[in-house]
């Protein structure tokens, strides 16, 4: 996943989880610096995991 699509994403996302998305992505900063284009789709799929186990969000662009 490239910035400029994480960035897309993160802004389709609810409040709850652009608070979610934020504190992982912060976390990963201070442990390694910078992010690669997986760091980035970790942090989707771990959002977006979290979504669907909400079911109080339903995107998908796949």
């Amino acid at each position: 996943m490239q910035p400029h699509q994480f960035r897309q994403w993160f802004a389709s996302l609810p409040d709850k989880y652009q608070k979610q998305a934020k504190a992982l992505y912060d976390d990963a900063r201070r442990g390694g610096g910078v992010h690669t284009a997986s760091s980035l789709d970790l942090i989707r799929t771990l959002i977006e995991d979290q979504i669907s186990f909400d079911g109080a969000y339903t995107y998908d662009d796949h």
